[in-house]
């Protein structure tokens, strides 16, 4: 049984989608209702600045994988362990 490696994106993204969904949700939120205040810019603009190096560090370790590889695999055989 194989399956090609970027068949894993999938739900990745899916992740980033929802993310990016409550993210914009949080940052409308604290625009609209409390951005008269400083604690409130800050806070903002620390979510902004955590995303955005959280980003950064999945792209780092996901860009050099080879997304179209094969991963294939096999269940145990009945007679398997016999033969070790």
């Amino acid at each position: 049984m194989s399956f090609s490696l970027g068949l894993l994106l999938i739900p990745y993204f899916i992740a980033v989608g929802g993310f990016l969904l409550f993210a914009a949700l949080n940052v409308y939120h604290l625009i609209t209702y409390g951005a008269t205040t400083r604690t409130s810019f800050l806070f903002t603009f620390g979510f902004l600045a955590g995303s955005v190096l959280i980003a950064y560090a999945s792209w780092w370790f996901l860009h050099d994988i080879d997304w179209a590889r094969e991963i294939t695999f096999q269940l145990m055989q009945t007679g398997a362990i016999e033969q070790f």
